[in-house]
């Protein structure tokens, strides 16, 4: 009976209870365990409400999922507007003691939208019209999460449109003209969008020798902690380079640094693990789908973290360029944090249908 209202698959649940662990044991070396502790509750809260929504509503009616859909647009338009710049980005909104970034919100209202609308297309992809159309969903958050501007979100937020397309049956050919159009774009983006100090980061990437204490300082750091762990790490409060504040960013976007520092290779081998075994056991769930809605969503959900891990953790190990994305499940915050438990909410109702 309590698990019918919770919705709580151990095998599921397990390995993001060691990711936020994780996440807790560097936090509170860093003086903000009480803090996450916090966002933590506030997420499963959310989790539970919607593990108890029959995700059918999403399936079945579509305004629903266009009424979230333009919420998520409206906010990005307001946060713009009223936003304060912060670490370079118009990205939140602060109401003093917590602030509230809406990207988080608008990933997850994308993921349902595209979902709902190729669920309903996956036979006819083929079609160039569907393709447009699903990108005209895309392309409007992507244009305003540019304007803030955060790069790391736009990535994810086209990450997850072109693979849903893929799984949805994407023609080969389409998939070559759209990363053709990337390319072009990318280079116009380079030319007229980009700002200075994201060139610098990506000139600096590819030259990680140059500027050893401008742009590269945060990479430079990063690979000192990481290698400072070795098997067993210095243990939680000890890291020199994240408690002595050489490696700016610990609780965010260089929580990976921290871990790696603070509790070694087997700390990172845990982290390793637990993320295949929550991929693993969503890819039971994608196979336990009785419908392309549900399917689609789940795989939306999987590409979103995919990607964030790829690009979190390529970047603390100095491949990848420098951009703000966290680490699911073990970085401060509650915007990420409870945007991904609606998310598994959603989920877990799929799967206890």
């Amino acid at each position: 009976m309590i698990n019918k209202f919770f919705k709580i698959d151990f095998y599921l649940f397990l390995p993001i209870i060691v990711l936020l662990s994780l996440g807790l044991l560097i936090l509170a070396s860093l003086g903000s365990f009480w803090r996450q502790i916090t966002f933590i509750i506030i997420a499963f809260i959310f989790y539970i409400i919607f593990a108890n929504i029959d995700y059918q509503i999403f399936r079945n009616y579509s305004f629903i999922s266009v009424v979230i859909y333009l919420i998520g647009v409206l906010s990005l338009i307001l946060v713009l507007i009223f936003g304060p710049i912060t670490h370079g980005i118009t990205g939140w909104f602060n109401f003093g003691f917590f602030s509230i970034q809406p990207v988080e919100f608008m990933k997850f209202a994308l993921i349902l939208i595209l979902s709902k609308f190729l669920a309903t297309r996956n036979t006819d992809i083929i079609h160039y019209k569907n393709i447009i159309v699903s990108f005209i969903y895309v392309f409007l958050p992507c244009v305003l999460v540019l304007l803030q501007p955060d790069l790391g979100s736009l990535i994810i937020m086209l990450g997850i449109w072109l693979g849903l397309l893929l799984v949805s049956g994407l023609n080969f050919k389409y998939f070559l003209i759209i990363l053709l159009c990337f390319l072009i774009v990318g280079g116009l983006g380079w030319k007229f969008i980009l700002k200075d100090y994201q060139k610098n980061r990506i000139i600096s990437f590819l030259n990680p020798l140059n500027d050893p204490r401008g742009n590269n300082y945060n990479l430079k750091q990063a690979i000192i902690a990481i290698g400072s762990g070795k098997l067993l790490g210095k243990g939680a409060g000890w890291g020199t380079q994240t408690q002595l504040k050489f490696l700016p960013e610990a609780k965010t976007d260089f929580i990976f640094a921290s871990l790696a520092e603070e509790t070694g290779f087997l700390g990172i081998s845990i982290l390793f693990i637990c993320l295949f075994l929550l991929f693993k056991r969503l890819y039971e769930y994608t196979k336990q789908a009785n419908n392309n809605f549900a399917q689609l969503f789940i795989i939306g959900f999987m590409i979103k973290l995919a990607i964030e891990v790829i690009i979190n953790i390529g970047v603390n190990i100095g491949l990848l360029p420098v951009v703000g994305i966290a680490l699911p499940f073990l970085t401060l915050g509650g915007s990420h944090l409870v945007a991904d438990f609606i998310m598994l909410g959603i989920i877990a109702n799929i799967h206890y249908y």
